[in-house]
């Protein structure tokens, strides 16, 4: 999984012959039940991510259960600031074997205290551009992401812009080309992922 648009964003699933089957759902809050579902040949674990989201201008937090690589386990908490108060952080647990019950992972408080570096800031929805402002990274935020994206919900497509301090563990799960789906409804592939240390602040 991918849980970068991911704290929102669930992989589609469903691939006959893979022996794995996970409970997969959305919801706001921290849990959701959902009807178990086969993985992909490449998903060897039933994955739940839950995430806190300030980009809309109030904090909410939601929880995706479905299947995933054990490389998606690996990586700790991710953080992304995008400036103006527009923060996404995740955090996941994995377990193995069929329709395993994993733990409600806990998300750690956010590190609020700037860390000296200092990343290219926008968030722009239905939009190809937008201007640049500044940010300062906080806590574990030590990259600089630009990131673009196309959503989909219905007939309807928009263009979106992502810039702004992530920690390493974000550019690492980010790749081009990569489709995620919410809700059956809503995808979002991301058509440009660049990640570059961040600036240390002069």
């Amino acid at each position: 999984m991918k849980t970068l648009l991911g704290p929102f964003i669930a992989f589609g699933l469903a691939a006959m012959g893979s022996s794995l089957k996970c409970e997969v759902c959305t919801g706001i809050g921290t849990n959701c039940s959902g009807n178990t579902m086969p993985c992909e040949a490449d998903e060897d674990v039933c994955v739940t991510t839950i995430a806190q989201n300030s980009v809309a201008g109030f904090l909410m937090q939601m929880v995706v259960k479905n299947c995933g690589s054990l490389d998606t386990c690996r990586y700790g908490p991710k953080y992304m600031n995008f400036g103006q108060g527009k923060i996404i952080q995740s955090s996941v647990s994995c377990c193995e074997g069929d329709a395993c019950q994993t733990e409600i992972p806990l998300m750690p408080p956010a590190n609020t205290e700037p860390n000296g570096n200092q990343c290219p800031a926008c968030y722009a929805l239905s939009s190809t551009s937008c201007p640049d402002e500044t940010v300062d990274c906080l806590g574990s935020e030590d990259h600089c992401l630009d990131m673009e994206t196309r959503v989909t919900y219905g007939n309807v497509v928009l263009n979106s812009i992502q810039k702004g301090c992530v920690s390493k563990s974000v550019c690492d799960d980010l790749k081009i080309g990569d489709t995620e789906i919410t809700g059956g409804t809503a995808s979002a592939t991301i058509l440009k992922s660049e990640c570059k240390p961040a600036t240390i602040k002069s």
